[in-house]
């Protein structure tokens, strides 16, 4: 019978070992068949455990399938920046670096994510409460950027939230098209790297002109 203490000793590794496991089998499963396959059943099966640990480490499957999908978000995983950015918020050209940068950065991280691509498939193909739970957690981190924009274009007749909206929009959309179809759009071919380089030069320009052109709202 093993000694109590050497079961304590080794629990915390074997946990985040097991823990480890059960969340990249959630990913290889997402890659594999898609969130249909998100079973109990399956994600044991794939991560080589029982399933009875993904009860105890985890509470339930959706809470499992729900660290993962954070684990993986762009917006919800990037509050380090943001933080690093408010300390020089007073700086518009560091605000137009950073806003830039954002969002050129979800456009590469986006067009090299597959899971991430099935994951936004999933969100707007049907209601789920995991999903829910994300994006409301992916919109109050983006919250927290748009709070550093906001005082740039107060009394402005630019709402950089709804361009920001669009960015966002356009980037989801473009590489979904990309990686769906074989088709160009507006004759530029996204699954080259000089199509995508236009892309976040775009990007760029559209923050650009909107921290640079921004004019008095009319009464």
């Amino acid at each position: 019978m093993l000694d109590k203490n050497v079961l304590n000793k080794t629990e915390p590794k074997n946990r985040k070992l097991t823990e480890r496991k059960l969340i990249d089998a959630v990913g290889d499963i997402i890659r594999s068949t898609g969130y249909t396959g998100l079973g109990v059943n399956a994600i044991a099966k794939n991560a080589g455990v029982s399933k009875k640990l993904i009860y105890r480490y985890f509470g339930t499957v959706d809470s499992l399938i729900e660290t993962y999908l954070v684990e993986r978000d762009y917006w919800v995983t990037f509050s380090k920046k943001v933080s690093d950015a408010a300390v020089a918020s007073n700086k518009k050209q560091t605000m137009i670096e950073f806003s830039s940068s954002i969002f050129e950065n979800q456009f590469d991280f986006f067009f090299n994510e597959d899971e991430m691509q099935r994951i936004i498939l999933w969100e707007i193909s049907e209601k789920n409460n995991i999903l829910n739970d994300l994006s409301r957690k992916r919109e109050a981190m983006g919250e927290e950027l748009l709070k550093l924009t906001d005082p740039y274009f107060k009394d402005s007749d630019i709402n950089f939230r709804a361009v920001s909206a669009i960015i966002i929009c356009g980037i989801y959309y473009s590489v979904l098209h990309t990686k769906k179809n074989a088709s160009t759009i507006c004759g530029l071919d996204l699954n080259t790297e000089t199509g995508r380089k236009e892309i976040t030069k775009a990007i760029r320009k559209i923050v650009e002109l909107c921290f640079g052109s921004k004019k008095k709202k009319s009464v």
